[in-house]
């Protein structure tokens, strides 16, 4: 008995596989109470459950089966909702099968769902390893039996039938469970493991080609950022492409794949028409019309500017067929993602910049050349040790970049400069650690407000680098905005070190607070009297700049 219930491990083996492989079954893992991930849960663990039925030993007018393994599994994956579900229609469809046992059967696996999705609700999924699942199937099983001999008549059939079976039925329901869990983690490690290389060699491009880039989307800056990615990468080509033509080709195939040329493989119009990053595993789907063509399979990853405008594509070639890699696939995911950024910021540099456009581009150059090269150190720093960190600031860290440098009018809305504030400020959390504590209260009927760009990040940035930054604990700040008669206001108070008088009354002038003193000569130069900015510290007690602006105003040119 206990060799033939073994056998269904092989299904249970299988589908763990299959499931921790398929990226949908993991968004639904991840977020089980969405009406079309519950659906899906519910259909594949009930599935697994009445087939774990079906296949069940006839003993004494019972059935020795593994139904129990999907139902925890189901709980496991899906939480309570998930789980009791799955018991529901598994513990049904039981009892519709008949026997002796068929009532404390069916109900015992709905018990077992249950127990195992709160389980999962009360530790979290990334805790429920194989030990915890080896417990639960101790504890489903624990629970069918003593339901069946309890409630079960006759008491003897029921006590004779759990001798036979409760030995074989427990291991399998263990080992299954085991099995599963285990499959599941170590895939999530893989790919963990995928995710922190790609991040990784994609940060070391982004660190090499800024300076190139910076210079904008061009043959000269796109070959040396190809020719680094190529070094780096190992694999048999890298290629750039604006919207039309190959910008630089490196590696094999660069005969008839020509730096100034039309692009010519289909592969890369699909993904410059269809905005979205194509994998090809066969030469058909490269689609290059060069018979002779020693690359085989890719990746082609769409660049973006200015939101959803793709300005070309990075593609990663390798020279077998269905060579592509996970790996390879993120990597140029993630590659396309920061050179897009840095593409951004180049076009950033080339805007009409404002009245004192001199003055605007001083203050860039002093905000984000050294912040981004500290933060990008922050992140390959974390892209071993914790690659979910790495991610999550990398995706702050573009935020924050589009919003310094896409600034193509002279005003954006307050929301707008919001979004980046709270960018920068996540990526300082990791610097300050939990000494920092920010308080942010903005009248949403302000959101739409017009305001210079880089009005407010300056602030932000001198109240934690100079205000709070020395501080050993108790870090606060706070921002505000609220409409007043005479227009808007908005406040940023930290209560850090304080500046001292004789420093205050000269802070405005000062070359080494270039961001303060662009902030006020632009809005004194926009608005005139009485706006501006003023600010207001007391040593050891903490500083307060305030602007004062018109609501919405419009200046005349």
């Amino acid at each position: 008995m206990l060799l033939d219930l073994l056998g269904d491990a092989a299904l249970i083996a299988s589908s763990a596989y299959l499931f921790g492989r398929n990226k949908y079954i993991t968004q639904c893992v991840l977020q089980p109470t969405r009406p079309q991930h519950f659906l899906t849960l519910v259909g594949i663990f009930a599935t697994l459950s009445i087939i774990g039925t079906y296949h069940g030993i006839p003993v004494e007018d019972a059935l020795a089966n593994t139904r129990l393994v999907g139902t925890l599994i189901g709980g496991i994956m899906g939480g309570p909702w998930v789980g009791g579900t799955v018991g529901l229609i598994s513990g049904t469809h039981r009892y519709l099968l008949g026997g002796f046992t068929a009532e404390v059967c069916g109900i015992s696996a709905v018990i077992g769902g249950l127990m195992a999705g709160f389980a999962r609700q009360r530790l979290g999924i990334n805790r429920l390893d194989w030990k915890a699942g080896a417990l639960l199937a101790l504890m489903g099983e624990f629970v069918q039996k003593s339901l069946v001999i309890l409630f079960a008549k006759p008491f003897e059939a029921a006590v004779s039938l759990e001798k036979a079976i409760a030995v074989p039925t427990t291991i399998v329901t263990v080992v299954g469970t085991i099995i599963f869990i285990t499959i599941i983690k170590d895939l999530q490690s893989s790919r963990e493991a995928h995710r922190a290389d790609a991040a990784e060699l994609s940060l070391e491009i982004a660190s090499q080609t800024l300076p190139y880039l910076r210079q904008g989307l061009t043959e000269v800056s796109a070959v040396k950022t190809a020719q680094i990615i190529y070094d780096l990468t190992k694999v048999d080509s890298v290629s750039i492409t604006d919207a039309t033509r190959v910008l630089a080709f490196v590696g094999a195939g660069d005969d008839h794949h020509r730096v100034g040329e039309p692009i010519i493989t289909q592969s890369t119009y699909k993904s410059i028409h269809e905005r979205r990053l194509v994998v090809m595993f066969t030469p058909e789907e490269r689609g290059c019309p060069a018979a002779d063509c020693p690359l085989k399979s890719g990746v082609v990853a769409p660049l973006f500017v200015h939101g959803d405008e793709v300005a070309g594509t990075i593609k990663l070639s390798r020279k077998e067929i269905n060579s592509v890699s996970e790996v390879d696939i993120r990597l140029a995911d993630g590659l396309a993602h920061l050179l897009s950024v840095q593409i951004q910021l180049a076009e950033g540099d080339k805007q009409k910049k404002m009245r004192e456009k001199a003055e605007f581009k001083a203050l860039q150059a002093q905000i984000n050349p050294h912040f981004l090269y500290n933060t990008l150190n922050t992140i390959m720093s974390f892209c071993r040790t914790n690659p979910e960190t790495a991610r999550t600031l990398l995706a702050h860290l573009a935020t924050l970049m589009q919003r310094c440098f896409d600034n193509r009018t002279e005003f954006i809305s307050l929301k707008s400069e919001m979004d980046g504030i709270i960018a920068y400020l996540e990526i300082a959390k990791v610097r300050f650690g939990s000494r920092l504590a920010v308080d942010i209260d903005i009248d949403p009927a302000l959101e739409q407000a017009q305001i210079p760009p880089l009005t407010l990040q300056p602030l932000v940035e001198n109240a934690l680098d100079h205000g709070l930054f020395p501080k050993i604990s108790d870090c606060r700040l706070t921002i505000n905005g609220r409409l007043t008669k005479e227009g808007m206001v908005l406040c940023i108070q930290d209560n850090g070190v304080g500046i001292a008088p004789q420093k205050l009354a000269g802070l405005m002038t000062e070359s080494d607070r270039i961001g303060v003193t662009n902030v006020s000569q632009r809005l004194r130069s926009l608005y005139g009297e009485p706006y501006g900015l003023s600010i207001t510290s007391h040593p050891d007690a903490g500083t307060q700049a305030s602007i004062r602006i018109p609501f919405e105003s419009k200046v005349s040119a």
